[in-house]
């Protein structure tokens, strides 16, 4: 035992000249670690743009895409044009459904500048038109324009494009003397219309028949049909930003004849310089894409989606990679908080059009 004891206090001594021989090493480490920079973990990308959806609730639904938080204030998260509605209600491509409950729902719209005023044209489910003034909120309408409009998109021309899914027409406004300048009859049930970024081609969807028409915009004659399979129904159409894709929302809620679905909510993406299908992204079950934004450099796809359940979503898609970068709820926060209960299209709050305000004024 004796021997044992100066070998123990040898092996503290060496541990505690260990220790201290150790510690400028610890000091320099800690030293290392407080000037090095902190980084904030990311949760994904914002934008400074402001988005305004539309729904079947007759108000637009707007997402501050600086914070990407959802919607909940009821006075100041909306933007009320009317009387809710849903599009599966009165005539469909000349087709009678439920008799209209009442005017009808929004359901596109489109951001317009007149001198330094900036306005908002929407279009409703009853074929209505409103203006908006986006300063002091003061609204003109409703003007009876069509009988069901689907989209409302800014043409070449800077009129206003309204499809219309009752009569098949594409009519044009000019919002600036609010009156109607021309229509054209396109198909059964149209949806969306977008050009190419010469204007010598337009594509305008057909909802029921799961049709992509393309005229040529100078004589306004039709020269090809686009259909797949996979195409069974259909909303809006848009171009991306460089103009060689056009991105088709096909969530596929009806087989052809309106018979129960059986194909996969999708995105379809046209080559425009071949006029044909290049690639499709299956989308999962509860995401049924009804109309597009795209950023300015055409890296991130906005989606206004439907789940057909208690919500729809705004879906940011990165397309590099077809990764979903971003998903914020439309609805259910600002019903729940609100005790809104939807009663109409099986209890659930479907979006239509997506507008996106690239230039939005300061957050408050």
């Amino acid at each position: 035992m004796k021997k044992r004891i100066p070998m123990m206090a040898l092996s503290a001594a060496a541990l505690s000249t260990a220790f201290l021989m150790g510690l400028p090493t610890f000091a320099r480490a800690a030293d290392a670690v407080e000037k090095s920079p902190a980084i904030e973990l990311k949760t994904g990308p914002t934008f400074n743009a402001i988005a305004y959806i539309a729904g079947h609730g007759g108000h637009l639904a707007i997402i501050d895409l600086r914070t990407l938080k959802p919607p909940v204030d009821v006075d100041k998260d909306r933007i009320v044009l009317t009387e809710a509605g849903s599009e599966m209600e009165g005539v469909i491509a000349g087709m009678s459904f439920e008799a209209v409950k009442k005017a009808g729902g929004s359901h596109g719209q489109v951001l317009t500048k007149e001198g330094d005023k900036k306005y908002l044209i929407a279009g409703t489910l009853g074929g209505d038109v409103y203006k908006i003034d986006m300063a002091t909120g003061k609204k003109e309408g409703p003007l009876k324009v069509g009988q069901k409009f689907c989209g409302a998109i800014k043409g070449p021309d800077g009129n206003i494009y309204f499809e219309d899914m009752a009569d098949g027409h594409v009519y044009v406004f000019d919002s600036v003397k609010m009156k109607t300048v021309d229509k054209m009859p396109v198909g059964k049930a149209v949806c969306g219309i977008q050009w190419t970024k010469n204007n010598k081609k337009a594509y305008i969807s057909d909802m029921p028949t799961g049709t992509v028409y393309v005229y040529d915009w100078t004589t306004k004659k039709k020269i090809k049909e686009i259909t797949s399979p996979e195409m069974t129904f259909l909303h809006q159409v848009r171009m991306t930003p460089d103009g060689k894709e056009l991105w088709v929302s096909a969530p596929n809620e009806y087989d052809p004849g309106l018979k129960p679905a059986t194909h996969r909510s999708q995105v379809v993406i046209i080559d425009t310089d071949k006029d044909e299908i290049s690639k499709r992204i299956l989308l999962p079950k509860g995401n049924s894409p009804h109309d597009f934004a795209f950023s300015a450099d055409g890296k991130y796809a906005f989606l206004s989606s439907r789940t057909y359940s208690n919500d729809s979503m705004l879906s940011i898609v990165e397309r590099k990679d077809f990764t979903q970068v971003a998903q914020v709820s439309a609805c259910y926060g600002c019903h729940k908080a609100n005790e809104v209960e939807v009663e109409m299209d099986n209890a659930s709050p479907l979006l239509c059009g997506i507008e996106i305000d690239w230039n939005p004024p300061a957050a408050k």
